[in-house]
């Protein structure tokens, strides 16, 4: 998938028209070519307030809105009702074109791409005109969207923020609601209909939003079932000799609030042969039962070796496989919103529906991760994640995903995700990111990967054309039309050519250099004045300006 253009004909969040024009995000002008096979991410760069993170916000509400016009909406009680309409959507009003291969060709070469533009005007259903390369555009017109179509949306849309802007998975836990709708319908209908809720391609919603709880479940499926070179990137960089142990913890659970569905039983008769293929991998389970009716506690715990890894292998597959084992699993977690909330979710566009989402014990939950133990290099302690830092979980959420892709159609939209990291890693971080998705073997024709960044690092690891500079009450341009050059570049030069900062240090140490000024203007000793600043201050360009600016004062005198 390759996006081409964003174009906002009418006001989402902060974007709205500039000089009378529509918001416009202008991706690639170019046909697909040889040079899209090549890693080029894409970088959104620009102060805070300026719209980066909006548009991401935009992209993944439009494919949210997207997938709820082509479900099948007998599994949702939302999609049936009249709260849902495919004309109301959010942005209100826009049109998206990109590049995709079909996910339904054999094919994975830039030939195979086809056109596709989406355009929704305010109170209309999106319409959907799909093209191919040989294809001449008479002929060619707008459809209504339809389940058909599905196979023209991307695979996967996978969101990640780095916390600072938590309204960007709005959308995606409204299609975990979604997912949730779907799945009460097949339980409910077991035995009634012939629709078969297949695990292996379920769930059916193209959302992921990486969170703490999906960053277990990557770390797993990887190191379960990758072999070891592709494993490299991560082991390296975390240090990491091998994964030790973990526990999953399952409750055989009803609706929380029974009062919403009398009729619903258990939840777990859905997931029997998930739950059953994890026990024969488990080294050792055991249950324990609860007062109350039929309901049970069981504990899976598994220690990592050679037999263990088979056991998944053959039962799993595949990482991405294992990995939506755990998200369906993960899924029946939600069962403590209950109707009312979840309606106020589906039709809320505000952060502060997230907040509303209640929080319980582990106990509450279907299922959780526990005692989850790695063994570090040169050492024969065993770590618990929890004890990770928020640099190495934000680490293992951005490259773990990119191990498991394979050649699935995919969206990558990464709001900061360098926040957490050292200098170090921030310097890195495009490197390491071409690495992991050079080492799972995926074709870069599938993906697209936007990322919105304050790092001067990462801008200058992207090539001009592929960074887009925001300015707040402006269009967004590329980096190439302003003549700003950025792989390679200096961080000084990026700071100051794209974030309009001079300086090389902060405000409080360059007052202190002006205070230096004013006292060497007032006559004070020059050679113990240079001493002091030497001894106060480290080494940088606007130092050695000081100290150059003292001397010629002397020299003056």
């Amino acid at each position: 998938m390759k996006l081409v253009k964003l174009t906002l004909l009418d006001k989402f969040r902060s974007l709205n028209k500039i000089d009378g024009e529509d918001f416009v995000v202008n991706f690639r002008e170019d046909e697909p070519n040889e040079s899209w096979k090549e890693f080029h991410p894409y970088c959104f760069a620009g102060l805070n307030g300026s719209g980066k993170s909006n548009v991401l916000e935009a992209l993944a509400n439009i494919f949210y809105h997207l997938e709820c016009c082509t479900l099948n909406s007998e599994y949702s009680e939302y999609l049936k009702s009249s709260e849902f309409q495919k004309s109301k959507g959010i942005p209100t009003s826009y049109e998206l074109e990109y590049y995709i291969i079909p996910k339904d060709s054999d094919k994975r070469s830039e030939n195979d791409f086809v056109n596709v533009i989406i355009r929704k005007e305010k109170n209309e259903a999106p319409k959907i005109k799909i093209k191919a390369q040989d294809q001449k555009e008479e002929g060619v017109s707008f459809q209504v969207l339809s389940e058909s179509i599905r196979t023209f949306l991307p695979e996967l849309v996978i969101g990640y923020s780095s916390g600072e802007n938590e309204i960007l998975s709005l959308p995606f836990i409204k299609s975990r609601l979604l997912q949730l709708d779907e799945y009460y319908y097949h339980l409910k209908n077991i035995g009634k209909i012939e629709l078969k809720y297949d695990l292996d391609k379920k769930p059916e919603s193209s959302l992921v939003y990486m969170d703490y709880h999906m960053s277990q479940a990557i770390l797993l499926s990887n190191f379960l079932l990758q072999d070891n070179t592709t494993l490299e990137p991560i082991k390296n960089q975390l240090d990491i000799d091998r994964l030790d142990s973990f526990r999953l913890v399952i409750n055989n659970h009803k609706l929380y609030h029974k009062d919403d569905d009398l009729d619903m039983g258990y939840l777990l008769p859905l997931v029997k042969d998930t739950v059953d293929k994890l026990r024969k991998c488990s080294t050792i389970n055991y249950f324990e039962k609860k007062d109350n009716g039929d309901e049970y506690l069981e504990y899976l715990d598994f220690y990592v070796d050679n037999a263990t890894k088979e056991a998944f292998r053959k039962h799993f597959v595949t990482p991405l496989r294992l990995f939506k084992a755990f998200q369906v699993l993960s899924l029946l977690n939600l069962r403590v919103i209950d109707k009312d909330l979840k309606k106020e979710i589906y039709k809320s566009d505000s952060l502060y529906a997230m907040y509303k989402i209640p929080t319980y014990k582990e106990q509450e939950h279907i299922f959780h991760f526990n005692l989850f133990k790695i063994k570090k290099n040169d050492s024969s302690d065993k770590m618990l994640l929890k004890a990770f830092s928020d640099g190495e979980h934000q680490f293992l959420h951005t490259m773990g995903i990119c191990l498991m892709l394979q050649d699935k159609n995919t969206l990558f939209l990464l709001d900061e995700p360098e926040t957490h990291f050292n200098p170090e890693w921030r310097s890195e971080f495009i490197s390491l990111l071409k690495e992991s998705l050079g080492m799972s073997g995926v074709n870069h024709l599938m993906r697209d990967i936007i990322i919105t960044s304050h790092s001067p690092f990462i801008i200058s690891d992207c090539y001009p054309d592929k960074v887009i500079i925001f300015d707040k009450g402006k269009q967004p341009q590329n980096a190439i039309d302003l003549n700003v050059e950025t792989f390679g570049t200096s961080v000084n030069l990026l700071t100051n050519k794209i974030f309009k900062r001079k300086n090389t240090i902060g405000n409080y140490s360059l007052s202190k250099i002006a205070e230096f000024r004013k006292r060497s203007l007032n006559g004070e000793e020059t050679n113990k004045l240079i001493e002091e600043i030497n001894n106060e201050l480290g080494d940088s360009i606007e130092k050695l300006i000081l100290i150059k600016e003292i001397s010629q004062i002397e020299n003056i005198k």
